[in-house]
């Protein structure tokens, strides 16, 4: 596949269209059926990328990205995967237009008229990668989009953790850690490792009441992990 001419993809966040992540690229199709993620260090696309990130920190997200898109292509919240270009590490996946960011951050538009059982959806999903076996730490409204079907995917596979392998050193993505993500990122790493079970706990529990109102996620935690949370 070829992303030529394709469309960059913005999240919206508080009435403003802004880059969606630092790891990757995304552009879209005319169509808006194919994202492109292209992994990729891309001042032009966000011209906040620390000098910190560097390639080979690119590649070890790209790999992950990979191995847990294709890993959980039998998740009903995985999108399909169309093509992986490796030499110049682009990801081709199914798409629908836009992100729940873009509903959410609208004032205009109400996602519970659009999608009334979103809720119960963004549960569903939790539990769906949960019982695989995962963690899933990317869970903000543009991490998510609605199928054709009006079933919602989830994106941005490279912040999935087994449960079986949850710690790894800290230096190791150093790079990408900025200010504002270093509190919980301390808080979850002991010795100079990152225990993603504790880091996974805050960013349910805690860190994403900011994007989410209410916080779909967690009934679903106290469910699964029979936590009483306030």
């Amino acid at each position: 596949m070829n992303n030529k001419n394709w469309k960059y993809y913005r999240k919206l966040a508080f009435d403003q269209e802004v880059e969606s992540n630092l790891l990757y690229t995304p552009t879209v199709n005319h169509e808006e059926t194919i994202m492109c993620m292209h992994y990729c260090i891309d001042r032009n696309y966000r011209n906040n990328t620390p000098d910190s990130l560097s390639n080979e920190l690119i590649e070890w997200f790209f790999e992950r990205e990979v191995k847990f898109l294709v890993d959980l292509q039998y998740l009903k919240c995985t999108p399909k995967v169309y093509d992986i270009d490796y030499d110049n590490k682009k990801i081709f996946i199914e798409w629908n237009k836009e992100t729940l960011s873009q509903i959410i951050s609208d004032s205009n538009r109400s996602i519970d008229i659009e999608l009334p059982n979103w809720k119960e959806q963004l549960r569903a999903v939790y539990k769906e990668i949960h019982d695989a076996g995962y963690y899933k730490l990317t869970l903000y409204p543009h991490c998510f989009f609605v199928d054709k079907n009006k079933q919602i995917k989830t994106i941005d596979y490279y912040a999935v953790v087994p449960h079986s392998d949850r710690y790894i050193e800290r230096k190791v993505i150093e790079g990408i850690i900025g200010v504002d993500s270093g509190t919980r990122f301390d808080n979850s790493t002991d010795g100079g490792l990152l225990d993603f079970k504790k880091f996974h706990e805050i960013t349910v529990t805690k860190h994403i009441n900011t994007y989410w109102s209410p916080n779909p996620f967690k009934e679903a935690y106290k469910e699964i992990y029979n936590d009483q949370l306030g």
